[in-house]
């Protein structure tokens, strides 16, 4: 279950990258918004952020933390890189799917991790904020920042999510804060540093 939950925060991670170099210029409906999106979406190649994580568990005195580096490179190879607290890499290079270190999955987790896989790369073409059948998403400018709310519509996902909050800042249009709510009453909370845009990512993937 871990470890299908970080799969599930590098999707929603992906997702969000299209949002960082949308041209909002003055006051755009909620369409227009999304169809921005959906053009950053195509128009990026490649790209490589720090990512470090704060959860939340009922119960748990201590929240947990942990950090790590993602690699996404078009047309359908990313890499969900975790370094602390302990070491875990997912790497998806079309249907080829690899875990831990190197191993390919198989059985039911690797068809769950190939099936995930398909969502994740799905994100990048910035379709899935289109897919009301997968969440219901709504943008709004707060005049603090950009906030875009996703409900999960499809069972699965209202398993492990109840509510999916996006923050960007105004004036650079980067993500800076993902929050989200889990179906068992935790949270999780995201913090995304170093991007970088269309760069030379091939020796690090």
């Amino acid at each position: 279950m871990k470890r299908l939950y970080f799969i599930v925060t590098g999707l929603v991670l992906l997702l969000a990258v299209g949002v960082w170099a949308v041209p909002f210029g003055g006051q755009q409906t909620e369409n227009e918004m999304i169809e921005s999106i959906a053009k950053a979406c195509s128009d990026m190649r490649s790209m490589k952020c720090d990512i470090s994580q704060t959860r939340t568990v009922p119960l748990m005195d201590e929240p947990q933390k942990s950090s790590g580096t993602m690699i996404f490179i078009q047309p359908s190879r990313f890499c969900l890189d975790y370094k602390e607290p302990f070491e875990w890499k997912l790497k998806v290079d079309g249907d080829n799917v690899t875990v831990g270190s190197g191993q390919e999955a198989a059985g039911d987790a690797g068809r769950l991790y190939k099936g995930m896989s398909g969502m994740i790369l799905g994100c990048m073409s910035g379709q899935m904020l289109k897919d009301n059948r997968t969440f219901s998403v709504s943008v709004t400018d707060t005049g603090a920042e950009w906030k875009a709310v996703m409900i999960p519509q499809r069972r699965d996902m209202k398993k492990m999510f109840s509510r999916i909050e996006l923050g960007f800042d105004p004036e650079t249009r980067l993500l800076k804060r993902l929050l989200m709510e889990e179906a068992g009453g935790g949270s999780t909370e995201i913090f995304i540093s170093n991007v970088k845009l269309n760069g030379d990512y091939e020796a690090e993937w």
